[in-house]
């Protein structure tokens, strides 16, 4: 039996560099694609970043019917249970999605779209520019040499300012009933025990079983990496 290949996505805010820490310890004997969101990291810029849209461009990076095992966090966990409606290119075997934030309220979505009004802030020093990457993808107590860090910034004419584009924060609320409901293959949703965004009660009204990992926080694949490894192991044998 092939192994799926594994198809990673980040979160809001984030690169695809904090999977490092993921994959110096996940032996996946098939491929994985690392994506990045568009309008994150090294990926270009995109005039729709609903969840819809960002799954459609996940999607390319795979081959027609390639079947994979998608692990999203955050926002990228609900792209990856998007995927797992079968109405994209790849087959998804079984969709993770970490630390996806499943209730707001309309204080979080004005709070959103004024984060993304702002526009991009610039900055004198790559270390400033580093520091506020690290404020917005919530990831404060990572260093700077960190691969999370490596397509975060960019310098233009002598300033620096953060790569991801800010309308990427004008986020709707998902739908997870809808989503999980439309789901093809299983589903299986955890998060970090002091993870701010979702909590048990919010995963358990929609999957039965959500996992929690002991001690983390939002990043979970950061803070645990391998709870998040033999998670992975573990759906891969469902």
């Amino acid at each position: 039996m092939t192994t799926p290949t594994l198809l990673l996505i980040h979160g809001l805010g984030a690169t695809n560099g904090v999977w490092a820490d993921v994959l110096a310890e996940l032996d996946w004997p098939s491929q994985v694609i690392n994506v990045e969101l568009p309008g994150h990291g090294a990926a270009a810029p995109s005039d729709d970043y609903t969840v819809g849209a960002m799954a459609a461009q996940v999607a390319s990076t795979c081959a027609n019917g390639e079947e994979v095992i998608a692990v999203g966090h955050s926002l990228g966990g609900a792209v990856a249970l998007c995927l797992a409606s079968g109405f994209f290119r790849p087959v998804v075997a079984a969709a993770v999605g970490l630390g996806i934030k499943l209730a707001w309220s309309d204080a979080d979505v004005e709070g959103m779209a004024k984060v993304a009004a702002k526009g991009a802030r610039w900055f004198e020093t790559r270390d400033e520019a580093v520091e506020r990457f690290l404020l917005q993808a919530g990831l404060r107590g990572v260093g700077p040499n960190h691969p999370a860090v490596a397509n975060a910034v960019i310098e233009v004419d002598g300033q620096w300012r953060v790569t991801q584009d800010p309308n990427t924060f004008a986020q709707r609320p998902v739908d997870p009933a809808g989503l999980v409901g439309a789901a093809n293959c299983p589903v299986i949703l955890g998060a970090g025990q002091n993870d701010a965004m979702v909590s048990f009660d919010d995963m358990v009204a929609h999957v039965p079983n959500p996992r929690i990992a002991t001690g983390a926080g939002h990043n979970v694949q950061v803070d645990d990496p391998t709870w998040v490894v033999s998670l992975i192991h573990e759906v891969a044998n469902l």
